[in-house]
């Protein structure tokens, strides 16, 4: 009995200490990006979301040809020079070796690249330096190949979750997309590393929602959107996601994957020109969406330019999350799509229409569908009866996807 009892204060100990790692590196990442961002683009005051428009756009086109620049010879350079990198689902379903340096030196490039204007999501680098860490002290303790594991998938869902303000979806997502399995172990796990890493940074960083909006209204003609867009959408989200599948394996250490890094990142500075939303994570394009004047061509082109540039970098090898960009970009469907009903139907709340579309973008695309609707809620701090038409839209996306799958014999 007292071994036992031993044992569980040493786990806690463990899932205590996992979360404190996770939210110091999610509140020095912060800082480092925010730094980051105002050497790139040279402004002094502000946010990069507020001021990225401002820039001058040979500045902005500038900035992303170096982080192209960046990007491709730090790949390159690591998976030449460097012990091979592992991803954290290899790491954690499969067991595989962890080398630190390798993983924190990949994320710190994400990170650098995301702040200097790639529009790949930025939570990778959290993620990766986090569990780099995490391995670091691991070592020091006698632990078995299971329990390593759980605790680095910890680790890389908490840091999430410290970076979006957001420990309950994180311990859903920690279960629903890196663990793949519900049990009591697990979800105790993921929500004492989640709650502790978010703790942390609210103590180091304060308790700040990224995307708070004031409680949002729905009406009866929401719940009939709702389902019908979820539907619809759910077409126009799997055959994205079908082109990001089709992304080739580069081989990072030829010649050629520089040329196509570099490539894909001065497609990515000529639409900048037009459309410098489209740089960072995602963040200042959603935030556009929720606070700007509607302009039905720019936020179309917008839209269209960030899925451009999202799917040339990825296929062109180039390495980030797809939180952010999906939120984005799914956002942008809602807003349009709200836009076209309120004008011929009963109106509905656009702001709730592009959450609505960030969570179905985030959901199908991320396959978190359970966390996604969470997350959403959590990050623009919405109550909880506001899951209920997310949720709708969901899982209409859902049938929609197992409709198309029975049809035409598609696995999805």
């Amino acid at each position: 009995m007292k071994i036992s009892i031993k044992n569980q204060f040493r786990w806690l100990l463990l899932l205590l200490l996992t979360g404190i790692t996770a939210g110091v590196v999610a509140s020095t990442l912060t800082i480092l990006i925010h730094l980051i961002q105002a050497i790139s683009f040279g402004y002094h005051s502000g946010s990069f979301s507020s001021e990225i428009a401002k820039v001058a756009p040979l500045r902005r086109a500038i900035s992303v040809f170096l982080a192209g620049i960046v990007a491709a010879f730090g790949w390159h350079a690591l998976a030449k020079y460097f012990k091979p990198f592992k991803t954290i689902k290899a790491i954690v379903q499969d067991h595989e070796k962890v080398y630190p340096s390798s993983t924190f030196c990949h994320g710190i490039l994400q990170l650098v690249t995301v702040s200097m204007g790639s529009p790949l999501g930025r939570e990778g680098a959290s993620r990766e330096v986090s569990v780099a860490l995490t391995a670091t002290w691991l070592q020091f303790f006698q632990l078995n190949k299971k329990e390593i594991s759980l605790l680095l998938a910890c680790a890389s869902g908490a840091a999430l979750g410290a970076v979006y303000n957001a420990p309950l979806a994180t311990a859903i997502f920690i279960i629903e997309n890196i663990l793949l399995k519900w049990s009591k172990r697990h979800v105790l796990s993921a929500a004492i590393t989640s709650f502790t890493a978010v703790w942390t940074v609210r103590l180091l960083s304060g308790n700040v929602i990224q995307y708070k909006l004031s409680p949002l209204d729905w009406n009866s003609s929401l719940f009939l959107w709702a389902p019908l867009f979820g539907f619809f959408v759910a077409i126009i989200i799997f055959f994205y996601k079908y082109l990001l599948k089709m992304s080739p394996k580069r081989d990072l250490t030829s010649p050629t994957y520089i040329y196509w890094v570099i490539s894909s990142f001065v497609l990515v500075a000529i639409l900048s020109i037009f459309f410098p939303h489209i740089l960072g994570n995602g963040k200042a394009g959603l935030l556009y969406f929720l606070h700007a004047k509607y302009d039905f061509f720019y936020v179309s082109g917008l839209l269209s330019a960030k899925a451009v540039a999202v799917l040339v970098t990825f296929y062109a090898g180039a390495f980030g999350g797809r939180i952010a960009p999906s939120m984005m970009m799914g956002g942008g469907l809602g807003l349009l799509a709200a836009q076209a009903w309120n004008s011929y139907l009963p109106n509905i709340s656009i702001p709730f229409a592009i959450v609505i579309g960030a969570a179905l973008f985030l959901a199908i695309i991320n396959n978190i569908p359970v966390a996604a609707v969470f997350f959403l809620l959590e990050i623009t701090d919405q109550p909880l009866w506001n899951a209920l038409p997310i949720a709708i839209a969901v899982l209409s996306a859902l049938l929609c996807q197992k409709i198309g799958s029975s049809l035409f014999k598609i696995k999805i």
